[in-house]
């Protein structure tokens, strides 16, 4: 689950996406890690070959949901200063991508399942700049129709190809 958090107004509008549910599975996961580690130093665990493959895969598990789910997403929509603004925040650093907001024409709304779905900015160039690398998981369209309505965009529906 990751929490779409809008705020602002339709001039100066910022869209965070916090990825609640992987920070709380790397939390999860360093909790692994730390009870692991003090039953082998302790000695209630044998430090041998198994238990040092599971605290690597442990953590080479944590490492790769932090990596592809955990990153933090903030958007920034100034309409006065033409400018949208994506700023993500993960294990890479940080990526900041910058668009002139005059240039927006469209939201798609891409569909993976009945409940996920990651929303690209359609520009005149034809570039489409999705918002988050990861699929959202969400319960609800209320967010998504105040964005396109602050946007003053109509959101389009994306759905996936049946094979």
């Amino acid at each position: 689950m990751t929490l779409f958090l809008l705020s602002g107004d339709r001039y100066n509008l910022n869209v965070r996406y916090l990825p609640l549910m992987a920070w709380l599975f790397v939390g999860l996961v360093i909790y692994g890690v730390v009870d692991i580690v003090t039953r082998m130093v302790d000695g209630r665990a044998p430090a041998d070959i198994g238990g040092l493959t599971a605290l690597a895969l442990l953590i080479s598990l944590g490492l790769f949901a932090l990596h592809k789910g955990g990153e933090l997403v903030v958007a920034s929509f100034d309409r006065g200063g033409d400018l949208i603004r994506i700023q993500r925040y993960g294990m890479t650093g940080r990526v900041v991508l910058e668009r002139p907001f005059s240039e927006l024409v469209a939201m798609d709304v891409r569909v993976l399942r009945r409940s996920q779905h990651r929303i690209e900015l359609r520009f005149r160039s034809g570039e489409r700049l999705p918002l988050t690398p990861y699929y959202v998981v969400t319960f609800n369209s209320g967010g998504l129709n105040r964005l396109a309505s602050l946007l003053e965009v109509e959101p389009t529906l994306i759905a996936p190809v049946k094979r």
